[in-house]
C-alpha cells in the first residue's frame, strides 16, 4: 500500500513558536486597549504583596501594564524570550513558561513593596535567565549561540535587579531572574531541540585498503589516455505501474 509523505514545511504562522508568543501578546494588547478605552482601572488587579486579596495578581499581574511604553517593551521581549524557548526546549517549554509565570510572582508577593505590582518583565527575566543559564550548562553550540544572542540583546537586563526607579518593579524582575535560573539547573538534563550532528573530521572513513586490494596501489591516478575522454551519463525511463506500490 503507497503512502504519501508532505515534506513541504509548515508555514511560519502555523509554527507553535509563532502563533503561540503572537496570541499571548495580542491578548496582552488587548487588556490594555480596554483597560485605556473604559478606564477599567486594571491595576487594581495587580499583585499586592502580603495581602490575600493581592494574590488574584498572580494570575492577573503579567497581563496588565501601566502604559502603552510599558507594553510595547515588554511585548517584545516576551515575544522573542517565549519563541526561542518553545523553538529550542519544545519539551519543557510549557512547565518552565507556567512555573516561571507563578512563582515569580509569589516571591514578589512575599517580599516585594507595599504596592500594586503589575506588568510581565518578571516572566521576561525568568526566561532571560532560563534560556541564558540552560545554553550554559548543556554546552551545546546551536544553544550557547542562542544564551550569548540574548546576552547581547538584553544584557542591560542586568540593572533592572537592584532599586534604580520607584516605579520599576526590580522586586519582580530579582524573582524571576532566580526562578529562571533554578529551572535551567532543574531541567539540564531534559533534552533540547534535536540538532543535526555537528561535522566532524574524525566522522570521514579514510580506510581504503578496499580500494586498494581491488583496483590497486595507483587505483586512484587517471590514464593520461582518459584525459580528455568525456563522461556520459545514460537514463532510462520506465512508466510506473498503476499496482506497483
Amino acid at each position: 500500500m503507497s503512502q504519501n509523505f508532505d515534506l513541504k514545511p509548515k508555514p511560519l504562522w502555523r509554527q507553535a513558536y509563532f502563533w503561540i508568543p503572537s496570541f499571548l501578546v495580542l491578548a496582552i494588547a488587548f487588556i490594555h486597549l480596554l483597560d485605556q478605552a473604559f478606564n477599567l482601572k486594571l491595576y487594581e488587579f495587580g499583585l499586592y504583596p502580603r495581602k490575600n486579596e493581592g494574590l488574584l495578581g498572580l494570575i492577573t499581574a503579567p497581563l496588565i501594564h501601566g502604559d502603552w511604553d510599558h507594553l510595547r517593551n515588554n511585548s517584545i521581549s516576551l515575544f522573542a524570550l517565549s519563541a526561542g524557548l518553545i523553538y529550542f526546549y519544545p519539551r519543557k517549554a510549557a512547565p518552565v513558561f507556567f512555573i516561571a509565570y507563578f512563582l515569580s510572582g509569589i516571591g514578589v508577593w512575599f517580599w516585594g513593596r507595599d504596592s500594586f505590582h503589575v506588568g510581565a518583565s518578571g516572566l521576561i527575566y525568568a526566561l532571560a535567565a532560563f534560556i541564558f543559564i540552560s545554553g550554559v550548562l548543556r554546552a551545546h553550540p546551536n544553544l550557547l549561540a542562542l544564551s550569548m544572542l540574548v546576552v547581547f540583546l538584553y544584557g542591560s537586563m542586568i540593572w533592572g535587579l537592584v532599586p534604580s526607579d520607584p516605579r520599576i518593579s526590580y522586586e519582580a524582575h530579582l524573582s524571576g531572574a532566580v526562578i529562571g535560573a533554578l529551572l535551567a539547573v532543574y531541567f539540564r538534563n531534559s533534552p533540547p531541540r534535536h540538532f543535526p550532528k555537528a561535522f566532524s573530521y574524525d566522522d570521514i572513513d579514510d580506510d581504503l585498503s578496499a580500494e586498494i586490494e581491488r583496483f590497486g596501489n595507483d587505483y586512484w591516478k587517471q590514464n593520461t589516455d582518459d584525459q580528455n575522454a568525456k563522461l556520459k551519463v545514460h537514463y532510462h525511463y520506465r512508466q510506473k505501474e498503476e499496482n506497483e506500490e
